[in-house]
């Protein structure tokens, strides 16, 4: 059985068994949240949106502005290298994975605003690649390729990069802020070290286990499988953790479009990290 089958299965199940417990339970007897949430700062959010099935024009245009609305790319020099991290979960098209028009306006725009090197990439889950120190199954370029992202993202001019591909020792190590709930550093992947900037493009979805993580989740396809392990050990505290994971320095001072919140200013709940752009 496929893992996102059973994962699926299994979470119907859970909701079944609590059925007649959540029936009878007096709003009383829920027990109280163990941290209340904390308001963190307001900020501004931008969107555009199109109507379902709408031409790739229309999707292009809502891409530019939406990031011309968030930013004024002053933070982007003329021939500098912007790493792009789409959603590739899986080799199916979008909505499953990013939408590869609105990858491609991105790097149009990039280019347009003055960058040099454009890179796009990932790497996918374990439904889909086994990677490890002694070998690897599966390709995350063939999964970008049967999603239909690969063909358009390479015809706007931009590189392709998979993870993988450069070896388990293409990694190293970033630590979260002080006192998060990662016992370990976090193995990221060492071109992220020869960008100048990072642009996260999430797809719009939900997970089965983590619910709306605002494309936070999305830092997983940074890390190596032993990160991604640990992630999944200690189910307490994944969504703290998740959080906590787009802290690591790199992230932090070279993600674009996005508003980083430092551990002052927010809880460790998901709900407190804010995604300021598109």
């Amino acid at each position: 059985m496929e893992r996102r089958r059973f994962m699926k299965l299994m979470a119907g199940a859970s909701v079944v068994a609590a059925c007649p417990l959540t029936r009878n339970m007096r709003a009383s007897q829920i027990p109280p949240r163990s941290k209340p949430l904390v308001p963190g700062p307001q900020t501004k959010v931008f969107l555009a949106g199109v109507r379902k099935n709408a031409p790739e024009n229309a999707v292009k245009q809502a891409v530019r502005r939406s990031a011309e609305a968030a930013t004024d790319f002053s933070w982007l020099s003329k021939g500098e290298t912007v790493f792009i991290k789409p959603a590739l979960n899986s080799g199916n098209p979008y909505p499953a994975t990013t939408n590869p028009i609105a990858v491609a306006a991105m790097v149009e725009l990039l280019r347009e605003k003055g960058a040099g090197r454009v890179i796009v990439g990932d790497m996918s889950g374990i439904e889909h690649l086994r990677f490890s120190p002694t070998g690897l199954k599966g390709s995350s370029r063939k999964l970008m390729e049967a999603s239909g992202m690969a063909k358009v993202v390479h015809a706007s001019g931009a590189e392709l990069y998979f993870f993988e591909e450069a070896g388990w020792s293409a990694f190293y190590e970033e630590i979260p802020f002080a006192g998060s709930h990662w016992k370990r550093p976090l193995m990221m992947p060492v071109i992220l070290k020869e960008v100048q900037h990072i642009v996260l493009m999430p797809r719009c979805g939900r997970h089965i286990l983590a619910g709306s993580t605002l494309g936070l989740k999305a830092a997983v396809g940074y890390w190596r499988f032993d990160t991604r392990l640990e992630y999944h050990h200690d189910a307490s505290t994944f969504h703290q953790k998740t959080a906590e994971a787009n802290t690591v320095e790199t992230l932090r001072k070279k993600r674009r479009q996005t508003r980083y919140l430092p551990p002052s200013a927010r809880t460790t709940d998901i709900s407190s990290s804010r995604i300021t752009a598109w």
